[in-house]
């Protein structure tokens, strides 16, 4: 038994319902099969806790955008004998980016349907405080990005330009605008236990498991989804009008070659700022605080491939 869990707002072009798409490939290659189409915040995660209590090996496929993911990431409980696929269709698609998943959904559904085995891929756990547990499956930040995240989710914008197919614009129009209104802020990081440093007038701090995240931004490009390690990228002591000239190097990952960009990878971090800051988890706004825990979680997605 196939559970496909799928966003049923999503859409392949203008007309067809991702979860008809999804249906049609699972029939002609004789599937059994079981299509959860959710609409309401929380439902992919409940969904992916409940079947994940089920005895017996599982199969769960997710079909969505980053926000869904990062509901489904937050309610499966890895194990050996559950597998897990995930299908993009949003208007980001960076886990689908980060994990060599074609972007296209009906060639996404092709390779997934001629899979002949599966990978391991990690997951990234976040202690927020106060505030408590979550997870992410394949981006986190805290600062500018984060910020950049909140003020698309509460406009109206992104879901107008989805209509036309230009979702991403919406996030490249904010970020130009946080550029010049986000405050910065200072920071002491404490890598897997070891001695600490502090920084000042920090723009974001992107903790990630795969290179992408903001529709496309390469912010980590030599992250690597299996090695059991968070990558962490930061900059820092950059004027607006330089971090202007730095965002088109985001999209080519050229951005690390720049003074006072850093990144370096840990099992382990620990982030204390000097007020608080937005985190985004997937996209996801998960909290405003000056105090965080980042780690890889404990076991693997085995997702086939």
């Amino acid at each position: 038994m196939i559970h496909v869990i799928v966003n049923a707002g999503a859409r392949v072009g203008r007309k067809a319902k991702a979860s008809d798409v999804i249906e049609k490939a699972l029939k002609a290659h004789g599937k059994t099969y079981r299509i959860y189409p959710v609409k309401e915040p929380g439902e992919t995660k409940l969904l992916c806790e409940q079947i994940c209590s089920e005895p017996g090996p599982q199969t769960i496929w997710v079909a969505g955008g980053d926000g869904t993911a990062y509901e489904a990431i937050n309610g499966i409980k890895p194990r050996d004998d559950l597998r897990v696929a995930y299908l993009p269709a949003g208007s980001g698609n960076d886990l689908a980016r980060g994990l060599g998943i074609p972007s296209d959904l009906n060639k996404a559904l092709g390779k997934l349907l001629s899979a002949k085995g599966h990978k391991d891929f990690d997951y990234g756990e976040m202690d927020l405080i106060p505030g408590g547990k979550t997870c992410f499956a394949g981006s986190s930040g805290i600062g500018y990005d984060a910020k950049v995240c909140v003020e698309v989710n509460e406009s109206k914008l992104k879901k107008r330009l989805n209509r036309f197919g230009l979702g991403k614009l919406a996030y490249f129009l904010v970020a130009i605008k946080q550029v010049f209104v986000n405050p910065r802020f200072n920071m002491t990081l404490i890598a897997d236990g070891g001695m600490s440093r502090s920084y000042s007038d920090v723009i974001f701090v992107c903790m990630m498991n795969h290179p992408y995240e903001g529709g496309g931004l390469k912010m980590a490009p030599k992250a690597d989804p299996c090695d059991g390690k968070i990558t962490v990228t930061f900059a820092y002591n950059i004027s607006p009008l330089k971090v202007l000239f730095v965002l088109p190097r985001l999209m080519r990952g050229t951005h690390l070659k720049l003074k006072n960009v850093v990144t370096f990878d840990c099992t382990e971090l620990e982030l204390i700022t000097d007020r608080k800051q937005y985190v985004h988890n997937d996209g996801e706004v998960v909290g405003m605080v000056r105090h965080l825990k980042v780690r890889c979680g404990e076991g693997k997605l085995h997702m086939p491939m």
